[in-house]
């Protein structure tokens, strides 16, 4: 009877969270990665009521209170688009326009470890990256959004130590500190009107870099619960941080052809000097929560469903020294992700496939050459072999479509039409003894 009740509420959950997903707003994206380990990747993410293997130190920590043996993991995922591509609008750029971003490969790590110290209590220590960005865009000197951007990027790493505790064997609860390690750089060219043609031209170019490593202190927690043999409930959060940043703003000269021109921007600007500047970047927090359920002994069902507070990401201010400070406004919202897995295990390894739907919280005043975010659809598939005992090989890969985004609003007037297609591999090496 127990049993019954127990299947039925697992059926009434999982219709409701996939009812949920297709009639609300479901969001996510922005610059936020959630690729942490290769078998909640080939899962589509859907993986905070699984968290069977150390990576749950990012999917949820709870998971890890269940590992009965030392684990260690590391790998690495890639983040590749080969196709992004904008197509201008009228009256800014135009119609004629067409631009293409480099197509680079950026990758991130992560590694976990968990020991068991008793039946109950796991202690885990690992690194991950909760965040990152890479925009190049081609002929970064001549490309029509050169004045808004020629190259950003963001880099996160997020370092953990937490602690699991196994309180029966149907509930674990797991927590531990968050620090995080922050490093972002831009450039672009600065403009100025020649009265000499009637048109703007380049006359300085820009570039920021903070240095140093900035580092801030979150949290993270998890909850994983056993109601019965075959359903599982899955939460976990990831608090927000805002991330102070120093370093350095670099002018270089770009003549004009016009020496009164150029006096008049040197005059305004410190070109050939490297002055001090400073920003506050926000990070949003992120919950997760999740539910799977064994289908059969080795086929197993999960989805979940993630929160971003994105709307901490409201303004930047650039606060460079002898200089009017510069503010950035982003006005994004919070978001919904929803995500769906399927695993079925075997004698040799493991086979999953999962999909996800995200939403992006970037309004279109705010989509730029900096960002350029979009609504996105996402399949994955993946798959671990053993390798003897105490070996296994994992290995992922999530592919991501980007819906096209038509803009007509940009707050610099620059408008058009984005579109982007991205494949995130992914390799992870696990050895329990």
């Amino acid at each position: 009877m127990f049993k019954s009740i127990c299947n039925r509420l697992a059926a009434l959950v999982l219709v409701g969270l996939v009812a949920a997903g297709s009639a609300g707003r479901v969001e996510g994206a922005g610059f936020a990665l959630f690729e942490q380990g290769s078998k909640g990747t080939a899962m589509g993410g859907a993986f905070a009521a699984t968290a069977d293997d150390p990576s749950a130190m990012f999917f949820n920590p709870a998971g890890n209170a269940f590992a009965d043996r030392f684990t260690m993991e590391g790998g690495a995922v890639g983040v590749f688009r080969p196709t992004a591509h904008f197509d201008g609008a009228n009256p800014y750029p135009g119609t004629a326009n067409s631009e293409n971003m480099n197509k680079a490969m950026y990758w991130f790590g992560h590694g976990y470890g968990v020991l068991p110290l008793s039946d109950s209590v796991k202690l885990s220590a690992g690194f991950w990256s909760p965040n990152g960005l890479g925009v190049p865009w081609q002929n970064p000197d001549a490309y029509s959004g050169r004045f808004q951007s020629q190259r950003v990027d963001i880099r996160q790493l997020a370092a953990s130590v937490q602690l699991a505790v196994k309180l029966s064997d149907a509930i674990a609860i797991g927590a531990g500190p968050e620090l995080r390690f922050t490093d972002i750089k831009l450039s672009k060219n600065i403009p100025v009107f020649n009265p000499y043609t009637d048109r703007f031209v380049d006359a300085a170019h820009l570039s920021l870099i903070s240095t140093g490593d900035p580092m801030k202190v979150g949290f993270t927690m998890g909850l994983l619960i056993k109601p019965c043999e075959r359903l599982r409930f899955g939460g976990a959060f990831h608090s927000h941080v805002d991330v102070d940043l120093s370093g350095n703003a670099q002018f270089g000269a770009i003549p004009t052809g016009h020496a009164d021109l150029d006096a008049a921007v040197a005059a305004q600007i410190p070109v050939g000097k490297s002055v001090p500047g400073t920003t506050t970047f926000q990070f949003p927090s992120l919950t997760i929560f999740g539910i799977a359920y064994d289908l059969t002994p080795r086929l197993t069902l999960e989805v979940d469903g993630n929160y971003t507070t994105w709307k901490v990401f409201d303004q930047t201010v650039l606060r460079i020294s002898g200089l009017p400070d510069t503010t950035l406004v982003h006005n994004w919202e919070n978001t919904w992700t929803v995500r769906a897995g399927v695993l079925y295990k075997m004698s040799a390894g493991w086979l999953a496939a999962g999909f996800v739907y995200d939403q992006t919280p970037q309004p279109d005043a705010d989509v730029s050459p900096v960002l350029p975010d979009s609504n996105r659809s996402g399949g994955s598939i993946g798959a671990g072999f053993n390798l003897g005992k105490n070996f296994e090989v994992q290995l992922a890969s999530l592919f991501l479509w980007f819906h096209d985004r038509t803009v007509s609003t940009n707050k610099d007037n620059y408008n058009g039409t984005y579109q982007s297609f991205a494949i995130l591999p992914s390799v992870t090496i696990k050895s329990s003894f």
